[in-house]
């Protein structure tokens, strides 16, 4: 009797021991030091999150197939899914944006992957802003310019980008606990695969539009980690031109106001509004006076269009499935291409 008992006292405090490590997981790394995720922030962030999100990457798809979500899954489990849900629930994987967008003053310093990539996008750039400029007979489209901007992990390397970065996203009290958790999220990066190199910290494209008295910006913000999801499954070729034209696409509904369809009053309608960046994309692509793209280069980037798809249906931030992206692209090219 008395050694069952001791048993169960074992038991009860092992409970008790493992209730404390659970308990105090359950604070997250910013907020041991006393950190709190700035409001006005946190439903951008979690648009930006929409690419890979934890809950989703584990999910089996079942009907639905997408190279983005297989290989982001390969990616995963390379640094292990724990170390993964650190980084997404701490919105480090929102960090390079942040610079980018908030932070980082210099525009002249953009690189792309490489020389080529780089002086590639840049002319598709300027081309495109004239090809829309000169379609806009109302002049209602991009009365300012709009800025090709790349996104890098390594400036995550950097404490004096790194501490402005953390000040934006999060409320605090004293300086040294943005400091000592800048030091531990630098501690985590060097840890992963390729370091601050990983593609997942740089994994997405934006279209970004904001105005104020204080802050005036209009960029598309291209991630090396989404280049080289292009480049590892065999889309460098057009797959960074359509994935640039479809955020370009954005800024063509941000002028015209196509966020709501005539005559309907729904919102939120993510699938519609990327569906139809996508049939923009194609059409600037495949047009004579845009990209000018022949037969094959057109059998490629709509393949890039079905690979950056995804199958959460149930997703509010939705953005079509792999073939409803795929479709809209080529329709896009299909308009533009002159009658035979």
């Amino acid at each position: 009797v008395m050694r069952r008992r001791q048993q169960r006292r074992l038991l009860l405090l092992s409970g008790v021991t493992a209730c404390v490590c659970v308990c105090g997981e359950r604070l997250l790394l910013h907020e041991r030091h006393n950190l709190r995720l700035r409001a006005e922030l946190r439903d951008e962030l979690d648009r930006l999150s929409h690419h890979v999100p934890y809950e989703r990457v584990l999910r089996v798809a079942g009907f639905c197939s997408s190279p983005l979500l297989d290989w982001s899954r390969k990616q995963i489990r390379a640094m292990g899914h724990l170390t993964y849900k650190q980084l997404y629930d701490n919105r480090i994987l929102s960090m390079s944006y942040i610079y980018k967008h908030y932070i980082d003053k210099k525009t002249g310093e953009e690189f792309f992957v490489d020389a080529g990539q780089t002086s590639e996008l840049k002319r598709r750039h300027k081309r495109q802003m004239k090809f829309w400029r000169d379609a806009d007979l109302e002049g209602r489209i991009l009365k300012e310019d709009i800025l090709l901007l790349s996104m890098h992990g390594a400036d995550l390397q950097d404490d004096s980008k790194l501490v402005p970065i953390i000040e934006r996203m999060f409320h605090f009290d004293n300086l040294s606990d943005v400091i000592n958790f800048a030091h531990d999220v630098q501690d985590m990066i060097a840890k992963i695969p390729n370091g601050f190199n990983n593609p997942l910290l740089t994994m997405n494209a934006v279209a970004t539009t904001t105005s104020g008295r204080t802050f005036n910006k209009k960029s598309i913000i291209l991630g090396d980690g989404v280049l080289q999801f292009l480049f590892d499954t065999g889309l460098q070729k057009t797959g960074p031109d359509f994935i640039h034209s479809h955020e370009f696409a954005h800024h063509v509904q941000f002028e015209l106001d196509l966020a709501v369809p005539p005559g309907h009053n729904i919102v939120n309608d993510d699938r519609r509004k990327e569906l139809m960046a996508d049939a923009l994309a194609g059409y600037w692509l495949a047009h004579d006076l845009g990209g000018d793209f022949d037969f094959n280069e057109i059998s490629e980037f709509q393949r890039a269009a079905f690979a950056t798809g995804d199958c959460k249906t149930d997703d509010p931030n939705h953005h079509g499935l792999p073939s409803q992206r795929q479709c809209a692209s080529i329709w896009g090219a299909n308009v533009a291409l002159p009658d035979a």
